[in-house]
Protein backbone atom coordinates (compact mmCIF):
# COMPACT_ATOMS: atom_id res chain seq x y z
CA UNK A 1 0.00 0.00 0.00
CA UNK A 2 1.37 3.36 -0.78
CA UNK A 3 2.47 5.27 2.01
CA UNK A 4 2.02 8.51 0.16
CA UNK A 5 -1.79 8.45 -0.59
CA UNK A 6 -4.58 8.76 1.38
CA UNK A 7 -6.54 5.62 3.01
CA UNK A 8 -10.11 5.32 2.96
CA UNK A 9 -11.53 2.68 5.15
CA UNK A 10 -14.21 0.60 3.66
CA UNK A 11 -15.90 -2.44 5.72
CA UNK A 12 -13.51 -3.05 7.88
CA UNK A 13 -10.30 -2.58 5.59
CA UNK A 14 -8.18 0.18 4.64
CA UNK A 15 -7.34 0.51 1.30
CA UNK A 16 -5.48 3.47 -0.61
CA UNK A 17 -8.56 5.93 -1.06
CA UNK A 18 -8.11 6.40 -4.96
CA UNK A 19 -10.03 2.78 -4.82
CA UNK A 20 -13.02 3.11 -2.47
CA UNK A 21 -15.93 2.73 -4.85
CA UNK A 22 -19.74 2.40 -4.55
CA UNK A 23 -21.17 -0.24 -6.93
CA UNK A 24 -23.80 1.17 -9.03
CA UNK A 25 -26.25 -0.94 -7.48
CA UNK A 26 -26.11 0.29 -4.17
CA UNK A 27 -28.51 1.53 -2.43
CA UNK A 28 -26.76 5.32 -1.86
CA UNK A 29 -26.45 5.75 -4.92
CA UNK A 30 -29.60 4.35 -6.26
CA UNK A 31 -31.92 5.65 -3.57
CA UNK A 32 -29.82 8.14 -2.22
CA UNK A 33 -30.35 5.90 1.02
CA UNK A 34 -27.01 7.08 2.90
CA UNK A 35 -26.63 8.26 6.23
CA UNK A 36 -23.42 10.59 7.25
CA UNK A 37 -21.48 12.29 9.66
CA UNK A 38 -18.29 14.72 9.69
CA UNK A 39 -15.92 15.42 11.99
CA UNK A 40 -12.54 17.67 12.08
CA UNK A 41 -9.27 17.01 13.63
CA UNK A 42 -7.75 20.25 15.04
CA UNK A 43 -3.61 19.95 14.88
CA UNK A 44 -3.92 16.47 13.47
CA UNK A 45 -5.77 15.64 16.51
CA UNK A 46 -9.72 14.13 16.53
CA UNK A 47 -12.43 16.30 18.39
CA UNK A 48 -15.59 15.27 19.75
CA UNK A 49 -15.22 12.39 17.77
CA UNK A 50 -17.21 9.91 20.20
CA UNK A 51 -20.01 12.58 19.96
CA UNK A 52 -20.11 12.12 15.93
CA UNK A 53 -19.68 8.81 15.58
CA UNK A 54 -22.73 7.81 18.42
CA UNK A 55 -24.68 10.37 16.65
CA UNK A 56 -24.00 8.86 13.39
CA UNK A 57 -25.13 5.41 14.77
CA UNK A 58 -28.18 6.49 16.43
CA UNK A 59 -29.29 7.75 12.77
CA UNK A 60 -28.22 4.85 11.33
CA UNK A 61 -30.76 3.18 13.49
CA UNK A 62 -33.62 5.33 12.88
CA UNK A 63 -32.98 4.64 9.48
CA UNK A 64 -32.82 0.96 9.37
CA UNK A 65 -29.22 0.95 8.41
CA UNK A 66 -28.50 -1.89 10.52
CA UNK A 67 -24.13 -1.35 10.80
CA UNK A 68 -22.65 -4.33 12.73
CA UNK A 69 -19.26 -2.45 13.79
CA UNK A 70 -19.73 -1.42 17.40
CA UNK A 71 -19.04 2.28 18.70
CA UNK A 72 -15.94 1.26 20.67
CA UNK A 73 -14.32 -0.24 16.75
CA UNK A 74 -15.54 2.40 15.24
CA UNK A 75 -13.70 4.99 16.92
CA UNK A 76 -10.58 2.83 16.69
CA UNK A 77 -10.75 3.16 13.06
CA UNK A 78 -11.33 6.33 12.71
CA UNK A 79 -8.76 7.35 14.97
CA UNK A 80 -6.49 5.11 13.26
CA UNK A 81 -7.81 6.55 9.80
CA UNK A 82 -7.08 10.58 11.01
CA UNK A 83 -3.13 9.33 12.27
CA UNK A 84 -2.45 7.91 9.27
CA UNK A 85 -3.56 10.33 7.02
CA UNK A 86 -2.28 13.50 8.90
CA UNK A 87 0.72 12.01 8.22
CA UNK A 88 0.89 13.39 4.42
CA UNK A 89 -0.46 16.98 6.04
CA UNK A 90 1.60 20.40 6.43
CA UNK A 91 1.72 20.99 10.56
CA UNK A 92 -0.48 24.17 9.78
CA UNK A 93 -3.25 21.57 8.20
CA UNK A 94 -6.46 19.58 9.25
CA UNK A 95 -8.61 17.21 7.90
CA UNK A 96 -11.98 16.03 7.56
CA UNK A 97 -13.49 12.84 8.46
CA UNK A 98 -16.54 11.55 6.74
CA UNK A 99 -18.75 8.60 7.90
CA UNK A 100 -20.90 7.39 5.65
CA UNK A 101 -23.35 3.66 5.50
CA UNK A 102 -25.60 2.88 2.82
CA UNK A 103 -28.75 0.26 2.62
CA UNK A 104 -26.49 -2.00 0.60
CA UNK A 105 -26.37 -3.06 -2.51
CA UNK A 106 -29.87 -3.72 -4.49
CA UNK A 107 -29.58 -7.61 -6.36
CA UNK A 108 -32.41 -6.96 -8.44
CA UNK A 109 -30.49 -3.79 -10.06
CA UNK A 110 -28.04 -6.96 -11.37
CA UNK A 111 -31.10 -9.09 -12.03
CA UNK A 112 -30.08 -11.15 -9.34
CA UNK A 113 -32.02 -11.72 -5.96
CA UNK A 114 -31.93 -9.44 -3.52
CA UNK A 115 -33.76 -6.13 -2.89
CA UNK A 116 -32.79 -2.73 -0.78
CA UNK A 117 -31.72 -3.82 2.72
CA UNK A 118 -31.49 -7.44 2.11
CA UNK A 119 -27.84 -7.64 1.93
CA UNK A 120 -25.17 -6.23 4.51
CA UNK A 121 -25.05 -2.23 4.42
CA UNK A 122 -21.85 -0.42 2.83
CA UNK A 123 -19.96 1.07 5.86
CA UNK A 124 -17.03 3.37 5.31
CA UNK A 125 -14.53 6.20 5.95
CA UNK A 126 -12.57 8.99 4.44
CA UNK A 127 -10.79 11.80 4.71
CA UNK A 128 -10.18 15.12 2.83
CA UNK A 129 -7.60 18.54 3.42
CA UNK A 130 -9.98 21.28 4.90
CA UNK A 131 -10.17 23.67 2.28
CA UNK A 132 -9.05 26.77 4.33
CA UNK A 133 -9.59 29.22 1.14
CA UNK A 134 -13.42 27.94 0.83
CA UNK A 135 -13.95 29.62 4.51
CA UNK A 136 -12.00 32.18 4.76
CA UNK A 137 -14.16 34.61 2.98
CA UNK A 138 -16.79 33.52 5.46
CA UNK A 139 -15.06 34.14 8.55
CA UNK A 140 -13.26 37.24 7.29
CA UNK A 141 -15.94 39.16 6.08
CA UNK A 142 -18.98 37.32 6.89
CA UNK A 143 -21.54 35.06 5.20
CA UNK A 144 -24.59 36.35 3.23
CA UNK A 145 -27.81 34.60 3.82
CA UNK A 146 -30.70 34.46 1.35
CA UNK A 147 -34.10 32.63 2.00
CA UNK A 148 -35.00 29.87 -0.87
CA UNK A 149 -38.43 29.48 -2.27
CA UNK A 150 -37.21 25.71 -1.16
CA UNK A 151 -38.42 24.61 1.81
CA UNK A 152 -37.06 22.25 4.90
CA UNK A 153 -38.73 19.30 4.05
CA UNK A 154 -41.10 18.58 7.36
CA UNK A 155 -40.44 16.31 9.55
CA UNK A 156 -43.65 14.29 9.27
CA UNK A 157 -41.75 12.96 6.02
CA UNK A 158 -37.82 13.26 7.06
CA UNK A 159 -36.48 13.82 10.24
CA UNK A 160 -34.48 17.25 9.51
CA UNK A 161 -31.87 16.43 12.52
CA UNK A 162 -31.07 13.28 10.56
CA UNK A 163 -28.08 13.81 8.66
CA UNK A 164 -28.16 12.12 5.46
CA UNK A 165 -27.42 12.35 1.77
CA UNK A 166 -31.13 12.77 0.09
CA UNK A 167 -30.07 16.62 -0.50
CA UNK A 168 -31.87 16.75 -4.14
CA UNK A 169 -33.69 20.18 -1.99
CA UNK A 170 -30.37 21.83 -1.27
CA UNK A 171 -28.84 21.38 -4.79
CA UNK A 172 -31.65 23.25 -6.31
CA UNK A 173 -32.11 25.73 -3.47
CA UNK A 174 -28.79 27.09 -3.64
CA UNK A 175 -28.70 27.44 -7.46
CA UNK A 176 -31.69 29.41 -7.29
CA UNK A 177 -30.13 31.27 -4.51
CA UNK A 178 -26.67 32.08 -6.81
CA UNK A 179 -29.06 33.47 -9.44
CA UNK A 180 -29.93 36.21 -7.26
CA UNK A 181 -26.33 36.68 -5.46
CA UNK A 182 -23.23 34.21 -6.94
CA UNK A 183 -21.58 34.78 -3.06
CA UNK A 184 -24.76 33.97 -1.24
CA UNK A 185 -25.18 30.72 0.84
CA UNK A 186 -28.96 29.47 1.16
CA UNK A 187 -30.78 29.29 4.23
CA UNK A 188 -34.35 27.71 4.03
CA UNK A 189 -37.70 28.29 5.93
CA UNK A 190 -39.93 25.47 7.03
CA UNK A 191 -43.62 24.96 5.75
CA UNK A 192 -44.72 27.99 8.44
CA UNK A 193 -42.21 30.55 7.00
CA UNK A 194 -39.55 29.97 10.20
CA UNK A 195 -36.10 30.04 9.68
CA UNK A 196 -34.31 26.75 9.67
CA UNK A 197 -30.25 25.56 8.58
CA UNK A 198 -28.04 26.13 6.01
CA UNK A 199 -27.09 23.21 3.83
CA UNK A 200 -24.05 22.53 6.58
CA UNK A 201 -24.39 24.69 9.31
CA UNK A 202 -26.79 26.12 12.35
CA UNK A 203 -28.00 29.21 12.58
CA UNK A 204 -27.75 31.05 15.50
CA UNK A 205 -29.56 34.67 16.19
CA UNK A 206 -27.92 37.35 18.71
CA UNK A 207 -30.70 39.60 19.48
CA UNK A 208 -29.77 42.80 20.59
CA UNK A 209 -25.61 42.12 19.94
CA UNK A 210 -24.52 45.86 19.54
CA UNK A 211 -25.08 46.29 23.31
CA UNK A 212 -22.30 45.14 25.65
CA UNK A 213 -24.26 41.65 26.54
CA UNK A 214 -26.26 42.56 29.51
CA UNK A 215 -29.19 41.74 27.64
CA UNK A 216 -28.36 39.82 24.68
CA UNK A 217 -30.42 36.45 24.14
CA UNK A 218 -29.19 33.67 21.83
CA UNK A 219 -32.06 32.35 19.64
CA UNK A 220 -31.88 29.38 17.39
CA UNK A 221 -34.42 27.35 15.73
CA UNK A 222 -36.13 24.31 17.27
CA UNK A 223 -34.39 21.44 17.58
CA UNK A 224 -36.82 19.05 16.04
CA UNK A 225 -36.35 21.36 12.97
CA UNK A 226 -32.97 21.49 12.44
CA UNK A 227 -30.04 18.67 12.43
CA UNK A 228 -28.24 18.60 16.42
CA UNK A 229 -25.16 20.06 15.37
CA UNK A 230 -22.27 19.55 17.28
CA UNK A 231 -21.01 22.40 16.81
CA UNK A 232 -23.92 24.08 17.94
CA UNK A 233 -23.65 22.19 20.62
CA UNK A 234 -20.49 24.46 22.06
CA UNK A 235 -22.42 27.76 21.38
CA UNK A 236 -24.76 26.17 23.65
CA UNK A 237 -22.49 25.43 26.46
CA UNK A 238 -20.87 28.37 26.01
CA UNK A 239 -23.74 30.39 26.91
CA UNK A 240 -25.14 28.34 29.39
CA UNK A 241 -21.41 29.23 31.13
CA UNK A 242 -21.90 32.55 30.24
CA UNK A 243 -25.14 33.04 31.50
CA UNK A 244 -26.99 34.16 27.99
CA UNK A 245 -30.08 32.90 27.54
CA UNK A 246 -30.62 30.02 25.39
CA UNK A 247 -34.08 30.50 23.70
CA UNK A 248 -35.12 27.76 21.12
CA UNK A 249 -37.84 29.13 19.10
CA UNK A 250 -39.82 29.41 15.76
CA UNK A 251 -38.18 32.72 13.74
CA UNK A 252 -39.38 34.26 11.13
CA UNK A 253 -37.15 36.56 9.07
CA UNK A 254 -38.66 39.60 9.42
CA UNK A 255 -38.37 38.97 13.43
CA UNK A 256 -33.67 39.45 12.57
CA UNK A 257 -33.57 43.18 13.18
CA UNK A 258 -30.62 44.89 11.93
CA UNK A 259 -29.09 45.58 15.36
CA UNK A 260 -29.16 41.71 16.02
CA UNK A 261 -26.00 39.84 14.82
CA UNK A 262 -26.27 36.23 13.42
CA UNK A 263 -24.17 32.90 13.35
CA UNK A 264 -23.32 30.02 11.21
CA UNK A 265 -21.92 26.99 13.10
CA UNK A 266 -19.89 23.99 11.13
CA UNK A 267 -17.61 21.45 12.14
CA UNK A 268 -15.41 22.62 9.42
CA UNK A 269 -15.03 26.13 10.12
CA UNK A 270 -16.59 26.21 13.78
CA UNK A 271 -18.29 29.41 13.37
CA UNK A 272 -18.47 32.20 11.12
CA UNK A 273 -20.15 35.98 11.80
CA UNK A 274 -23.55 36.56 9.09
CA UNK A 275 -23.30 39.93 7.45
CA UNK A 276 -26.42 40.03 5.60
CA UNK A 277 -29.95 37.90 5.84
CA UNK A 278 -32.05 39.09 2.63
CA UNK A 279 -30.19 41.91 1.79
CA UNK A 280 -30.75 43.17 5.20
CA UNK A 281 -27.12 44.52 6.79
CA UNK A 282 -26.51 43.29 10.47
CA UNK A 283 -24.61 43.89 13.41
CA UNK A 284 -21.40 42.61 14.30
CA UNK A 285 -20.53 41.06 17.48
CA UNK A 286 -17.32 41.30 17.84
CA UNK A 287 -17.12 40.78 21.55
CA UNK A 288 -19.01 37.96 21.69
CA UNK A 289 -17.33 36.43 18.61
CA UNK A 290 -13.98 37.05 20.46
CA UNK A 291 -15.51 35.34 23.87
CA UNK A 292 -16.57 32.31 21.67
CA UNK A 293 -13.32 31.54 20.60
CA UNK A 294 -11.49 31.90 23.14
CA UNK A 295 -13.90 29.78 25.00
CA UNK A 296 -13.92 27.21 21.85
CA UNK A 297 -9.92 27.70 21.71
CA UNK A 298 -9.17 26.35 25.31
CA UNK A 299 -11.26 23.24 23.92
CA UNK A 300 -9.62 22.59 20.89
CA UNK A 301 -5.63 23.88 21.75
CA UNK A 302 -5.85 25.84 18.51
CA UNK A 303 -7.19 29.25 17.38
CA UNK A 304 -9.00 28.02 14.15
CA UNK A 305 -10.09 31.02 12.80
CA UNK A 306 -6.60 32.04 12.43
CA UNK A 307 -5.81 29.10 10.71
CA UNK A 308 -8.06 29.82 8.58
CA UNK A 309 -7.25 33.58 7.99
CA UNK A 310 -3.15 32.57 7.50
CA UNK A 311 -4.48 30.36 4.50
CA UNK A 312 -2.98 31.95 1.48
Amino acid sequence: MDNNSNLAWINGNFIPQSEAVLTLHDAGFVMGATVTDMSRSFAHKPFMLKEHIQRFMAHCEACFIGIKTSEVALVKSAEELIERNCLLLKPEEDLALVLFATAGPIGFYLGEPGGAGDGLPTLGMHTFKLPFFRYRPWVEHGVELLTSSILQPSPLSINPSIKQRSRMHWWIAEREVKKRSATAMALLLDENGFLTETASSNLIILQDASKSGADLKILTPKPEKVLDGIALRIVKSFAKDSGFPWIEADILPSEVRPDDAALITSNSFCFAPVKSLNGIQLSQSKWFNDQLLAYWQKQVKLNFHEQILKYL
